[in-house]
């Protein structure tokens, strides 16, 4: 009864012990399929055939048949065999397109920098506007690299020019501290006196041979806004992109005209009669430099006042001239406006002479009180300007200062409200007109008070 006994207790133990196993089996596939379904829902896995996707391929990984073994051990202490329930086999699912849609996407390359720049020159499959699109815009770009360079080279070039025009007025000042002349002395142009060459002269033609002189425009309590070499060639041509040194530049140089003589020595006399009217040129440069600060003469009102003087030296001696008419002139003009001073050179008699000074006066854009005389010599500064374009010339004229005169004697200035300007400025300016009949005091012969008049 007792063994009978014994052994329902031990079938029964058995069968518990199978049932044990079987429901730790259960609850161990449980679990995986719970972890199945969570791996899922976190990365998109599907077993649906509908949201099968031409992605990568997974695997959950089951245990094969050949992995599944009876629990034999139970029969060494009488549990008969339990077949444990067989795992699922493992089922190929792919990875569905999550709701975040950035998740499966490949990710772009960044282009390399050798990529966009061939994107920005026409390539095959672009439209029309885009190929002119990208013309244009390769184009543009080409404009403003060769305009960047132009703008550059070209304030490059005027630096390295005013560096060697320094150095030039450097050796001119250490020699020559005194160039401000002597008003006192007496007349010079005259064929017995004796000519002595500068020291500081000397030293500018080892440099240049062609060097005839040295000008400077001051400032009234300021520094010269012109101090320069000037040159003289055998044409007008040579010095309008040579400096003073005979390298290229733009500036160029300051240059007498050719036709001029102006203290041509020989054995210390004067080989020649000097020039009634010196014309010098120079450019009007963006930077100021050699006479682009002339402008400032018809833009600002008051700047002849504090720049009446023109200090000129030749290698021989020091003259100062005073300023008394500046105004614009039409290098194209053939009209009854036409006044090309820069060719009267030398005057035939005193008639010529006072209707010359007298047409500078009318055109001037400021009048003083300087009283100019027959014999007078003039000096004319010529430059280009863009008030009438490309053939638009601004003109100062002076007269040297006489033994014993006051240097800003007659140099205060007041506006011209009646200027006679070139033809084609009223072209343009279709509002104003010069006035012929207006009043105007013209330079001429000065009357002799002791001289009776006839009754």
């Amino acid at each position: 009864m007792n063994e009978n006994n014994n052994g329902i207790n031990e079938s029964m133990d058995a069968d518990s012990l199978a049932e044990s196993l079987a429901r730790a089996e259960r609850i161990k596939a449980i679990k995986n399929a719970v972890r199945n379904r969570e791996l899922i829902e976190n990365t998109g896995i599907s077993q649906s055939e509908g949201d099968i996707k031409p992605l990568n391929q997974v695997h959950i990984a089951r245990k094969t048949d050949n992995e599944r073994k009876p629990v034999s051990h139970a029969r060494e202490v009488g549990i008969p065999d339990v077949e444990i329930p067989p795992y699922e086999e493992s089922v190929p699912v792919a990875i569905r397109r999550p709701e975040n849609k950035s998740f499966g996407k490949k990710k772009k390359k960044k282009k390399k920098l050798g990529r966009k720049l061939r994107g920005l020159f026409p390539e095959k499959g672009d439209s029309a506007l885009e190929s002119a699109r990208k013309i244009v815009f390769m184009v543009s770009i080409a404009a403003v690299i060769v305009c960047g360079y132009m703008v550059g080279d070209y304030y490059l070039d005027l630096w390295r020019n005013n560096m060697q025009n320094k150095e030039i007025e450097e050796i001119y000042d250490i020699y020559n501290p005194d160039y401000i002349p002597d008003t006192d002395e007496v007349e010079e142009n005259i064929p017995e006196k004796y000519y002595e060459k500068l020291v500081s002269a000397q030293k500018l033609l080892d440099i240049n041979p062609e060097i005839i002189g040295f000008m400077t425009i001051p400032t009234v309590d300021g520094e010269p806004i012109v101090k320069l070499p000037v040159m003289q060639a055998a044409d007008n041509s040579k010095y309008l992109n040579i400096n003073a040194k005979g390298n290229e530049s733009r500036a160029g140089a300051l240059f007498l005209d050719y036709r001029n003589n102006f203290d041509r020595v020989e054995n210390h006399h004067l080989a020649v009669k000097n020039s009634d009217n010196l014309v010098v040129y120079g450019h009007n440069m963006a930077d100021e430099s050699m006479f682009g600060a002339l402008k400032y003469y018809y833009r600002n009102y008051d700047y002849y006042d504090s720049h009446p003087l023109i200090y000129f030296s030749s290698n021989y001696e020091n003259y100062a001239y005073k300023i008394f008419a500046f105004f614009m002139l039409d290098a194209e003009d053939n009209t009854e406006t036409k006044f090309d001073c820069w060719n009267k050179l030398d005057f035939e008699n005193e008639e010529d002479f006072y209707n010359f000074v007298n047409e500078a006066k009318r055109r001037t854009i400021r009048t003083n009180n300087i009283d100019v005389e027959y014999g007078d010599q003039l000096l004319t500064l010529s430059t280009c300007n863009t008030l009438l374009g490309d053939r638009g010339r601004f003109i100062l004229l002076a007269r040297k200062v006489r033994p014993g005169e006051d240097l800003y004697e007659g140099t205060e200035s007041k506006e011209n409200t009646n200027i006679k300007w070139p033809s084609y400025y009223y072209q343009i300016r279709t509002n104003e007109r010069y006035n012929p009949d207006a009043e105007f005091v013209p330079y001429g012969p000065k009357k002799n008070p002791d001289k009776k008049t006839e009754e």
